[in-house]
């Protein structure tokens, strides 16, 4: 949750009043298809995938006044040291 979500929220929280004041701009939060479904095995990393849809979802019609859109890309399987281990250990 610190990383996936709490990090995201930060980084927004950075971000928004700058873009308020250019008169819009554009938020991608990066998910997985993990934030899609619940996966068996991926009770933590999952949950963190959905709050960020939940996010997104809510802080879009928060900000749309603002010309401010807020997009979450679900990637599948990513090259990354967390799915080499998993690849290793399946």
């Amino acid at each position: 949750m610190n990383l996936n979500y709490f990090g995201s929220v930060q980084t927004t929280k950075a971000v928004i009043s700058k873009m308020k004041e250019q008169g819009g701009g554009r938020i991608v939060f990066i998910s997985s298809q993990a934030g899609q479904l619940g996966l068996f095995g991926y009770t933590g990393y999952a949950a963190s995938k959905f709050a960020l849809r939940g996010l997104a979802e809510s802080l879009q019609m928060e900000v749309r006044p603002y010309n401010i859109y807020v997009t979450v890309a679900h990637p599948p399987d990513t090259e990354t040291p967390g799915f080499e281990e998993e690849e290793r250990n399946k």
